[in-house]
């Protein structure tokens, strides 16, 4: 039994323990509960509510539900959102993995996109409206589905099947990850994995801290380990 004397100090201290606990989890999220649209603004070196002032992104959603108002179409409410509304062109597939075309922020101001960015887009529309969207890995690609259609992000939202899409990417290197759609988690995973390979060749040190940051989302992916090692390399050649 504690004495009267030790009573007080002790809830006291117990009562700034919790508080330095809480304020420290307010500070440090876990990724189960980061959005994509907070996880958009976050990997764009941005506040986590940037959107809520973006107007581009706004705008966009009022135009959305405008258009499925009237419709009642979910599908030509968001092709006519990204390739009428926001005129996204594709910038090729050289530029794929430039941060500008990943970062739905970038992608809001220049309209040139990359699949992994449309992609992204369209997840957090799902995310912000309630709609039902995946995306999917393929061999040097991504692709991603509203409503169970797929989406062609290269092609303003041509509809391929999955089987199309397996007998057109057949020659690439499959892996247990392809063509599953992904989970949150491990979308983020792919995204932060491209921004390592847009930074492989010119600052091998940043690649590296995108690797981690790939592998704390998407762990099982084997091709973080692989493009880790060349990032190391690269390093070692600099020396």
């Amino acid at each position: 039994m504690f004495s009267r004397s030790l009573v007080k100090p002790i809830l006291l201290f117990s009562a700034c323990l919790m508080s330095i606990i809480i304020a420290f989890q307010a500070l440090t999220p876990s990724k189960k509960e980061k959005s994509l649209v907070e996880a958009a603004c976050t990997f764009a070196n941005l506040e986590p509510q940037c959107f809520e002032s973006n107007e581009t992104w706004k705008e966009g959603l009022a135009y959305y539900d405008s258009v499925l108002a009237i419709s009642h179409d979910t599908i030509s409410a968001v092709k006519s959102l990204f390739w009428e509304h926001w005129q996204l062109k594709f910038a090729g597939a050289d530029h794929a993995q430039t941060p500008e075309l990943i970062l739905p922020t970038k992608i809001l101001e220049e309209k040139n996109t990359g699949c992994v960015g449309v992609s992204w887009l369209a997840l957090m529309l799902a995310e912000v409206r309630g709609i039902q969207a995946q995306a999917y890995l393929i061999p040097g690609h991504m692709y991603f589905s509203v409503n169970g259609r797929n989406f062609e992000p290269n092609r303003e939202g041509f509809n391929y099947s999955h089987e199309e899409y397996r007998k057109k990417y057949a020659a690439g290197s499959w892996d247990a990850a392809m063509q599953k759609a992904l989970y949150r988690n491990q979308f983020l995973g792919i995204v932060a994995f491209n921004l390592g390979n847009a930074k492989l060749e010119s600052d091998p040190q940043a690649a590296l801290a995108w690797y981690k940051v790939a592998a704390e989302f998407f762990p099982a992916y084997p091709k973080i380990r692989d493009n880790r090692r060349i990032a190391l390399r690269k390093l070692d050649e600099r020396k």
